[in-house]
């Protein structure tokens, strides 16, 4: 809420606020806090039980929605207004619906697109918008260790709320489709970096038990971009499988090489079960 008024325009407004709306203790203290100056214990008071009701109320009635920022220190500076003005466009389009801005945009000189999402009851198609992608995602999605990762570093129109799961919710059979998911998205030459994305959230909230910022995100996947992806992927999926799931856990793998190395007779030129046999193998040795 501080971030939609600054300090010149209720320097602009100060008779009308001072006359209809504050007291002088309230407006100096509004002014002090917009200028980033420390509060005492009295003006802390002040400001929480008097004044910020008020200004929540002149947003409200002005038609200007509160916009959440969150990780605010990543972003950059010049982007938090358009960012803002961009939640205001979807909110005409998207009535109540819940919206968020994150992704290389926010903390990155140089971007692809802007990347909005929607969280929606329905299914819709994602769509683009001249640079803007939006996306949409089921309410269900909040829930995710993606949100989680996601509104680490974004704007929002409504109160993000990161928690660290108490538990994995992540199985080693959840972990494998998803890796040979990603696998056969890159050997057909898709776009897979949807897939990629979830992927590393998923391999280091398992390794660490912590999930990943936007930033992060980016800086890990970027090592990824590169022509022997395949290679690396295999390296960084066996350790992170190998140390942190038991032996008992990793027995699952010989049931998946028994099945593929049977499929691979019959499929002698499949590069994708080549690419399991050989990846699982090395799991189990590391983890031996």
């Amino acid at each position: 809420m501080d971030n939609l008024i600054n300090i010149a325009q209720v320097q602009k407004n100060e008779a009308l606020l001072r006359k209809h709306i504050f007291t002088n203790l309230q407006l100096n203290v509004l002014k002090k806090k917009l200028r980033n100056q420390t509060l005492d214990s009295n003006e802390k008071t002040y400001y929480y039980k008097f004044i910020k009701p008020k200004v929540r109320a002149l947003l409200a009635f002005s038609g200007i929605e509160e916009t959440i920022i969150r990780g605010e220190e990543y972003i950059l500076s010049e982007r938090i207004i358009p960012a803002r003005k961009i939640i205001q466009q979807m909110q005409k389009k998207h009535r109540r619906a819940k919206i968020l801005i994150s992704g290389s945009y926010l903390f990155n000189q140089q971007f692809n697109d802007i990347d909005v999402f929607i969280f929606s009851k329905y299914h819709k198609e994602d769509y683009r918008w001249k640079n803007i992608h939006i996306n949409f995602l089921p309410e269900t999605a909040i829930n995710s260790l993606f949100f989680s990762s996601l509104c680490q570093i974004s704007l929002s129109n409504f109160a993000t709320q990161y928690s660290q799961p108490s538990t994995s919710p992540i199985s080693l059979k959840d972990i494998l489709g998803t890796y040979e998911l990603l696998v056969n998205e890159i050997l057909n030459k898709e776009n897979f970096q949807k897939k990629l994305r979830d992927f590393i959230i998923g391999a280091e909230y398992i390794a660490t038990g912590q999930i990943l910022n936007p930033l992060q995100l980016y800086r890990l996947k970027n090592k990824f971009s590169r022509r022997n992806v395949l290679v690396l992927l295999q390296k960084y999926f066996t350790e992170k499988l190998a140390l942190n799931y038991t032996k008992a856990e990793l027995s699952l793998l010989d049931t998946y090489i028994h099945d593929y190395q049977k499929l691979s007779k019959e499929y002698k030129e499949s590069v994708n079960l080549h690419n399991y046999i050989q990846t699982y193998q090395e799991v189990l040795e590391l983890a031996s």
